[in-house]
């Protein structure tokens, strides 16, 4: 599904370069469920940002199957991940001007009718029970209710790939729960690769594939890469 081939990252900090991903080698499948761990600034984040292409390399490859990715190529990246990728971070990201019908609706793919939208909408939230906030103000929402429909966002165009990065850094306990679990029927029932970016050890545990990054490297992998 995804190879990672040699791939480094450097940002510029004042009067030097700060290399905060070095000589990632890293192949992901499809139907896999991944959690990556680390301390804060490891590189963690960053590498997430680039599978999802929203950042560019500074050395290395990506392939998706066989095409490898042209970052310069913004067209083929942004339908790209449209179309294949879903986002989930640490905070829902929901646009406050609109509802969370709405907010569903903006990121689905053009190819529907607005009637189809609507539909597959509304079926994503009841899913996850937010049956009743379909037009509410999502200011009004708490804050595992947003999380909810940002998870479900990153469902609409039935994406192979799901992306995470500290899905529940801004919920209690009991929030955080609930958005984990629901991540893990999602995997059950869609079969869709799933990867995990998160400092919570328990959480980091639920990877069938753990995968441990200290100082911008790969320190250690549990099964195979």
């Amino acid at each position: 599904m995804i190879s990672v081939k040699n791939l480094s990252k450097e940002f510029n900090s004042q009067d030097e370069k700060q290399r905060v991903l070095k000589n990632i080698n890293l192949h992901i499948g499809y139907d896999e469920l991944i959690t990556i761990m680390g301390v804060s600034g490891g590189g963690k984040s960053t590498l997430l940002q680039i599978i999802a292409l929203l950042t560019e390399p500074t050395e290395g490859e990506i392939y998706y199957g066989d095409y490898k990715v042209d970052f310069k190529n913004e067209r083929y990246i942004n339908d790209y991940r449209r179309n294949n990728i879903g986002l989930i971070f640490q905070n829902a990201n929901l646009i406050s001007s609109l509802t969370p019908l709405e907010n569903l609706i903006i990121a689905m793919d053009t190819k529907r009718s607005y009637k189809e939208k609507v539909m597959k909408a509304k079926s994503l939230l009841d899913e996850v029970g937010l049956s009743k906030k379909y037009n509410c103000n999502v200011t009004s929402l708490s804050g595992g209710e947003a999380q909810r429909v940002a998870v479900v966002r990153a469902l609409v165009n039935d994406p192979d790939l799901i992306l995470c990065d500290e899905p529940t850094g801004a919920l209690d306990s009991q929030n955080s729960k609930r958005v984990i679990d629901l991540l893990m029927k999602i995997r059950n029932e869609r079969k869709c690769t799933i990867i995990i970016v998160t400092h919570d050890r328990e959480i980091g545990e639920l990877g069938e594939r753990k995968i441990q990054l200290r100082e911008g490297e790969i320190h250690e992998v549990d099964n195979h890469l």
